[in-house]
């Protein structure tokens, strides 16, 4: 008796579909999958909703829309992006202007009421994000009635990022909310907002935050709200004082995330305490109007990882005079605490020589990303010989001459000899090196099942080479 044919689905145990389709990032192939059927559809109907995000120009059909037709869909979301500026009538008016069509027809008076009636649905709301980039003037209104909506869900990250400040009346509300988890506040205009008068309100619970203002805050304020919050785990501070980063790193116990930026000898400050926290990640930015203007960086970041914990490195360096190059001494003094923890080295602005990228291959034996720049070889085995040691390394990215265009660069080298060099660097023995960019061009390396002309299996390596676009072309 033969079988009822059944869908792929059915053969599927309902419960690991879902994890299955979480690993489709494009909402359109989310769109198909609900589609398919039944146990699909039921599948895929919360990953669809679970974000519900505006476009960045005047909405046609917003989410809030489905959301009042299904209101069954509302548990389903958990994060909501919104754009203020979409509402803007003036950005409607001209948009109406340039069609030569009435404003009326696009000004919809009734849109944000139906909004924040969807939102109140969403019970199980955990982040909201509201952005505005309109330049016509604060107009806060809007965002007031959404916070009054807020208020009643159980949000637990808050991401604001406006052209214009906050004023003190969507500041006052703002510090009715007690029980975030994460905060990130980016305006470009007004008032400095660093969680005056919040923090203490906050320090149960916050263990995220972004602040993308500090440009003007004394160092003492600063240092004042953030030791208030000692539950942090990542901190990102744009135009912090940096002579106040290694006092406010003595407060924060559980700190593993830090993004900040040097601005100079002046970050050297007379702090002598040792930091408590035991970052994991550090992402230093800075820039000078001369490379000796990154003297003093180098022990300042040592400073901020006294201690074995470092697993990730980022740093973006820029002088106005040349490319800075990465001190020998910094690779051994930072190897010397953080050799058996690093495992991504990222300094892609900043000059390294082929013999301190052996350097860094040997010093830290954990590597498994690093990305810089380099000078230009047009032989290709000085490449391999500088990543030989490198047995955990899986991604290799090198900008070869930044000042040079890519095509420029890469038409020194013999194709063949590029192949082969990239070939040998994947499948040296210990090697587990699968992604390599040079300059423009990146390779890719995977082993790939085939057929033999007589039917039996084989396993080949493959690598397929793009080239991306080059900034300086």
């Amino acid at each position: 008796m033969a079988l009822p044919k059944l869908s792929v689905a059915e053969y599927l145990p309902l419960d690991i579909l879902p994890l299955i389709l979480e690993y489709i990032t494009d909402r359109r192939d989310l769109h198909t999958c609900a589609q398919l059927s039944r146990a699909f559809h039921h599948a895929t109907t919360p990953l669809l909703y679970r974000t519900l995000d505006t476009l960045q120009r005047a909405v046609v059909v917003h989410p809030s829309t489905t959301i009042l037709k299904r209101p069954e869909y509302a548990r389903y979301v958990r994060h909501v992006r919104e754009n203020g500026s979409a509402f803007s009538f003036a950005i409607l008016r001209r948009l109406a202007e340039c069609l030569d069509v009435g404003a009326v027809g696009y000004h919809r008076p009734d849109l944000m009421a139906n909004c924040r009636k969807a939102l109140r649905l969403c019970v199980n709301l955990e982040g909201f994000t509201w952005s505005d980039d309109s330049s016509e003037g604060p107009d806060e209104t809007d965002f007031l009635e959404y916070l009054d909506v807020l208020q009643h869900l159980p949000l637990r990250e808050l991401v604001i990022r406006t052209f214009y400040g906050l004023s003190d009346t969507v500041w006052t509300q703002l510090q009715n909310f007690t029980a975030l988890s994460k905060v990130s506040i980016w305006c470009m205009e007004g008032k400095p907002r660093i969680l005056q008068g919040w923090s203490e309100k906050l320090g149960s619970s916050l263990t995220h935050l972004e602040l993308g203002r500090c440009s003007g805050v004394p160092a003492s304020i600063l240092i004042s709200v953030l030791s208030q919050l000692p539950r942090l785990r990542a901190l990102r501070l744009k135009g912090a004082p940096s002579a106040a980063i290694l006092e406010i790193l003595t407060f924060l116990p559980h700190l593993e995330m830090l993004d900040t930026e040097y601005f100079g000898a002046a970050a050297l400050s007379r702090y002598d305490d040792v930091p408590v926290a035991r970052l994991r990640e550090l992402t230093v930015r800075t820039s000078s109007v001369h490379i000796q203007g990154f003297q003093q960086l180098w022990p300042w970041i040592r400073r901020l990882t006294p201690r074995a914990s470092l697993e990730s490195f980022t740093l973006n360096a820029f002088s106005t005079q040349g490319e800075a190059f990465v001190p020998r001494a910094f690779l051994l003094d930072m190897a010397q605490t953080h050799k058996d923890t690093l495992r991504h080295f990222t300094a892609d602005s900043t000059q390294m020589t082929l013999k301190d990228i052996e350097c860094v291959c040997t010093v830290f034996p954990q590597l498994e990303t690093l990305a810089c720049s380099t000078v230009w070889s047009p032989d290709i085995m000085l490449y391999e010989d500088a990543i030989r040691k490198a047995n955990n390394l899986r991604e290799l990215r090198m900008n070869i001459n930044n000042w040079a265009p890519s095509h420029t660069r890469m038409n020194g080298f013999n194709k063949g000899a590029v192949e082969l060099g990239v070939r040998n660097m994947m499948l040296r023995e210990g090697s587990v090196l699968r992604v390599i960019g040079m300059g423009s061009i990146v390779h890719r390396g995977q082993w790939v099942a085939k057929k033999n002309k007589d039917g039996t299996a084989r396993v080949d390596f493959e690598i397929t080479s793009n080239e991306v676009q080059d900034m300086w072309d």
